[in-house]
């Protein structure tokens, strides 16, 4: 039984007090938050330099190392342990270029004492950058015992896990370069080239070419070069580690629900016997002597003091002392050649690259500023300041790119950036190619605005209160952050030699800050944080970094798009010419809509019911227990709310509406109009009487996110949002979200706007031709084709269909999916539960339902038919033009949907069993979720297999990839092997991957130490992500569904324990119950190349007009 039939609230007693109680003040609605007087005092004397963290330690070995050490409470039992070395691809000389990366490979996977962490339920990676490697764990304070005396025996896995991952970490300064381990890290880190090669990444490789032209960074991509990488000997590898692993040069991170003392004495066990280094380790004459984190290279400045010099600022005023042989070490002859200014002559970095895999047209507009030391009070005041700047300027990019359809994406932001030792000040934007004159223009347009007139009187003060706001969640989460945020924002912070406060000693110094300030020194903030923009051009001004627009080279419909960098540059100093007014005033509500105004709308009383009376004695205890309640109100909507306070001060909201792309079909909808209808409710957001701009700041003034996304088989709104109400006064997070909520429901509330609409359509279709252009998209489409057919709720939408779509189309589709009585609600956050539930069901139940057909979450799910491969054992080819050769394949076959529904509607365990009698089952086989979390343990043996035949033993790629499809309501899914590799290796990496599944339910079927190890990972995911209010909405999802039987609150509260009872043996009948013989999976290998490279391919499908927008797994949006 699903969780609901039919629940009326006693909505008397729910209206009487909806009424009654007033909104919450400031004063009422905050806990205080406030430091230590002693810190407040000295952040209030002059100069007052900031406090440090009082939990945070560091120190350093005899032999040189350093370390940082952070107790952290949340997730409880668990800590964080990343090594970094100070050596990334920055630091390679000509001929090196790649080897920081691949020493990272061979000192990683070389490590056996890494291979003790498996099965502990850890996780373990590393990654190179320009300026570093970095290497980590994530582990369990204590390891668990495999079961069994045997397996305790002979794995030991018990005990404490801090000492055994800094043994690990320890192992990486001195690794082992045996010859067999270099070969195949090389192969991996080879195929890893060609995975990475995306149009993606070649996009971003091209900006920061032109953006760092004069330094290293332009010329050492991490990922190396592939001549270089086939060459280099052994001793070549051990010689860059020798060089650069050392423990003087690296530096050791803890974070997690440690004493910092009893980690400090680990540290000194694992590392004290790593020889110190023999030789010195100087500083060299860069900006590395600014701070030993950042790469060894110098920028050429924009704006600021330091405007089109290189000096290395240390602290306080001091410079570099630096002559010109040394500077000129540094600064490399430009791969990109300056433009002169076409009115001045001033010569500005501009650059412009177009290939065919584009489709959408992006511009960036750069200006590289030192990294500026936030150590004091004065100095935290001035990041404020540009932090209320920016968020104002982003506001009104965002009104701008909804006014017209110029932009999919538009942003101007200023961040520190260790990885390039600089703070970069960017205008990055991306829309429609064959209006990119406009779009340009518009943009630094705008920015310009902001730039020569600054904010408005009522921008400072909601924007200040906005800041003020977001670092008060911040100090009430506390320790509560999880450990790799903490760890993320505490490596940036140790990076740029910022003091690393705690939350509420940095939120007392926000609230002085903010404050403090004017709106005069404010706008003179704004002035100079866009000088390059505002005075772009000027001889005397400053000029922008760089200059760049990644361009397709064609139309959808063939016409060429002709820009060069003179064209660019033309344009953007048209727009920094031409006249411009200031932002006027704009009113703000401080609610959507008033509470009589909800109250009088809710219906009749009625008589309730108790939970136990609708969804059974089980389903209430496992309520009970998991402390969520649960409603189902007369209009049919479901609410379900749960109180969590791991996330202080914030909440979340999951809006679900059954359907989907299903739903199209279904309602006899327009083939289309749920995909380009949910991508119209995001672009849009006005609701009678307020326009788009005035809800758009509404939601700004409490810090609200919005998300909508549209699957298969449903479409959801995500809300994001601070409990409390704003400082500017009016209501809660929670209740303004509900209130979005309602009007988004509410027939008539919501404006189909065409301008919303128009986007959307060219924002899908964007999307889908950027999908069609790549090689795993077609690859994607092609193989889901060959197995379900044109199932048009699995394939991606046509251009010619979403242009013959309506905006009416839309309306009626998506308002057909709002009917109340079709959606579920599930709330989660920092408030009071009851509270919350009132609010919920007064702003709820007071929709009305606009039709009395049955809802698409009642009705019996449509299925999948799923069809044999027509020709078995030859892959499907699919080929796609483009400059670089690359290489995917996929194994793909029939499998039951992701709680174990198989497409005739038998569950896994019925077909197990061969009858719907269940009686003579297994008790865990009884239980609705067994298959669900069986599944997940048969993806996580599966994955790891895959890793160690295919990457390990045979070399043929850097990884693969298992998966289940996802959906929920659908019966039926499918299983997807996903393998990057070379185009010469693409089909025998296709067959290792299409054996190793095979084998999985057969020859070599799992282990027992294979299920403890998958165990472990999904058990401690599970239960870290149980402190998140995103998790719980979406693990609520569909628990009050009558059409998802198995999906139950009694199933997320065994969820654990049932991952402890699945058996070996239940596993091994799943994988034989899979379909993967060859007669039964369908196979497709996709390249990629020039004309030249495809002629030596196997034959080239037919054209394709439709491609998946996030292909196979999980709909799309997501």
């Amino acid at each position: 039984m699903a969780l609901f039939h039919v629940l009326a609230a006693a909505y008397a007693a729910a209206t009487a007090a909806f009424v009654a109680k007033p909104l919450p003040t400031l004063k009422t609605a905050r806990p205080s938050l406030r430091a230590a007087p002693a810190m407040v005092e000295t952040l209030l004397k002059p100069d007052a330099k900031l406090p440090t963290h009082p939990a945070f330690r560091k120190g350093t070995l005899k032999n040189g190392l350093e370390y940082v050490i952070l107790p952290n409470a949340s997730p409880a039992g668990r800590f964080e342990a990343h090594l970094e070395v100070f050596a990334g691809s920055a630091d390679e000389r000509e001929d090196q270029q790649g080897i920081a990366h691949l020493v990272e490979h061979v000192a990683y996977m070389g490590s056996r004492k890494r291979e003790r962490l498996f099965g502990t339920g850890s996780q373990t990676n590393a990654y190179t950058d320009f300026h570093h490697t970095v290497f980590y764990a994530c582990c369990p304070l204590e390891a668990p015992l495999p079961e069994g005396a045997l397996n305790q025996l002979l794995l030991g896995r018990g005990g404490a896990m801090l000492p055994r991952a800094l043994d690990a970490l320890c192992e990486v300064l001195q690794a082992q370069f045996l010859p067999a381990r270099v070969e195949k890290e090389r192969a991996a880190v080879l195929s890893e080239m060609s995975m990475v090669n995306t149009i993606e990444y070649r996009v971003e490789c091209q900006i920061l070419r032109t953006l760092h032209a004069e330094n290293a960074l332009a010329r050492r991509f991490p990922i190396g070069l592939e001549e270089q990488i086939k060459a280099w000997s052994v001793d070549d590898v051990v010689k860059f580690h020798s060089e650069h692993y050392r423990p003087d040069n690296a530096l050791l991170y803890v974070v997690g629900d440690v004493k910092a003392d009893d980690v400090e004495l680990a540290i000194r066990t694992a590392f004290d016997g790593v020889p110190k280094a023999t030789s010195p380790n100087p500083v060299p004459p860069c900006l590395k002597a600014q701070s030993r984190h950042f790469p060894p290279i110098v920028h050429e400045w924009s704006g600021g003091r330091f405007d089109q010099t290189s000096a290395v600022p240390l602290d306080g005023e001091r410079i570099l002392e630096m002559t010109d042989d040394q500077k000129n070490e540094y600064l490399l002859p430009l791969d990109v050649p300056a433009v002169p200014h076409p009115s001045t002559g001033v010569p500005v970095r501009a650059h412009v690259f177009q290939h065919e895999l584009l489709q959408q047209f992006s511009f960036h507009l750069f200006a590289k500023r030192p990294v500026e030391r936030i150590t004091t009070l004065a100095e935290h005041r001035a990041v404020t300041t540009k932090r209320i700047v920016l968020s104002a300027l982003q506001v009104r990019l965002n009104v701008l790119a909804r006014a017209e359809p110029l932009f999919s994406f538009v942003e101007f932001q200023h961040l520190d950036s260790a990885r390039e030792a600089c703070a970069v000040c960017s205008l990055d934007m991306n829309g429609d190619a064959a209006r990119w004159e406009e779009a340009v223009a518009a943009a630094v347009k705008e920015t310009r605005r902001m730039g020569q007139f600054g904010l408005t009187q009522s921008e400072l003060e909601r924007f200040g209160a906005a800041l003020v706001t977001d670092s008060e969640q911040l100090a009430a989460m506390g320790d509560q952050l999880a450990h790799g945020e903490q760890l993320t924002h505490l490596m940036e912070t140790v990076a740029c030699e910022h003091t690393f406060m705690d939350p509420a000693t940095a939120h007392e110094a926000t609230v002085l800050a903010v404050q403090s300030l004017q709106l005069d020194e404010v706008n003179a903030v704004a002035r100079d944080l866009m000088a390059h923009v505002v005075d772009f051009g000027a001889p005397d001004a400053a000029r922008p970094s760089a200059m760049i627009a990644c361009s397709p080279a064609f139309l959808a419909d063939g016409t060429p798009v002709k820009i060069d960098s003179e064209q660019l540059l033309a344009v953007a100093a048209k727009a920094a010419t031409e006249p411009i007014e200031p932002e006027p005033e704009l009113i703000i509500p401080a609610a959507l809509m008033e509470r009589e105004d909800v109250a009088k709308m809710l219906p009749e009383k009625v008589v309730p019911r108790t939970f136990a009376e609708v969804a059974g004695d089980e389903e209430a205890k496992a309520a009970a227990a998991l402390g969520v309640r649960a409603q189902r109100l007369a209009n049919g909507a479901r609410i379900m709310v749960k109180g969590l306070p791991h996330e202080a001060q914030r909440g979340a909201l999951r809006l679900t509406m059954a359907g989907g792309r299903e739903g199209e079909a279904a309602l006899k909808s327009a083939l289309g109009s749920a995909a380009v209808g949910a991508r119209t409710l995001q672009e849009g957001g006005a609701f009678d009487p307020w326009s788009r701009e005035q809800v758009e700041l509404f939601c700004v003034d409490r810090l609200i996110m919005v998300e909508v996304t549209c699957s298969e088989e449903k479409i959801t709104v995500d809300f994001g949002f601070p409990t409390p109400p704003p400082r500017s006064g009016g209501c809660s997070g929670v209740e303004a979200a509900l209130q979005l909520v309602h009007k988004i429901l509410y027939p008539g509330a919501f404006l189909w706007e065409p301008d919303a609409f128009r986007r959307a359509q060219i924002g899908h279709e964007q999307q889908t031709e950027t999908s069609l252009r790549s090689m795993e998209g077609a690859a994607q489409e092609k193989l889901l084709e060959d197995l379900l057919g044109r199932d048009e709720r699995f394939l991606s939408l046509g251009k010619a269909d979403a242009d013959a779509l309506k905006l009416e189309d839309v309306e009626q589709c998506m308002m057909a999916q709002l009917d109340p009585a079709n959606v579920e609600i599930s709330v989660v956050g920092d408030f009071d539960a009851a509270e919350c539930e009132r609010l919920a069901v007064a702003y709820v139940g007071a929709v009305p339902r606009p039709t009395d057909v049955e809802p698409l979450t009642d009705r019996d799910p449509s299925s999948t038919n799923a069809k044999l491969p027509a020709s078995p054992g030859e892959p499907r080819r699919v080929h796609v033009p483009d400059s670089d050769p690359r290489a995917v394949a996929y194994v793909m076959g029939a499998a039951p949907n992701r709680l174990g529904v198989l497409a005739d509607g038998r569950t896994l365990v019925e077909r197990l069993l061969g009858t719907s009698d269940l009686s003579k089952a297994p008790e865990r086989w009884r239980h609705p979720l067994f298959a669900a979390v069986a599944l997940s343990l048969v993806q996580e043996v599966a994955n790891r297999r895959l890793f160690s035949v295919v990457r390990e033993r045979k070399q043929l790629t850097y990884d693969a990839n298992f998966r289940f499809s996802e959906h929920e309501r659908i019966k039926g899914g499918w299983y997807l092997v996903s393998v990057t590799a070379s185009p010469a290796n693409a089909e025998k990496a296709l067959d290792a991957c299409r054996e190793t599944l095979q084998a999985l339910g057969g020859s070599s079927p799992p282990t027992a130490d294979n299920l403890e190890a998958a165990r472990r990972v999904l058990v401690n995911r599970h239960l870290a992500e149980l402190t998140s209010n995103k998790y719980w909405c979406e693990q609520l999802t569909g628990c009050g569904m009558d059409a998802i039987p198995q999906k139950t609150l009694m199933g997320l509260r065994d969820y654990p324990r049932l991952a402890e009872q699945v058996t070996v043996k239940d596993l091994q009948v799943i994988l034989k119950a899979l379909d993967t013989s060859d007669d039964k999976i369908h196979t497709c290998i996709g390249t990629s190349g020039t004309a030249d490279s495809a002629a030596a391919a196997p034959p080239v499908v037919e054209s394709h007009d439709a491609v998946m927008i996030n292909p196979l797994m999980g709909g799309r949006g997501r």
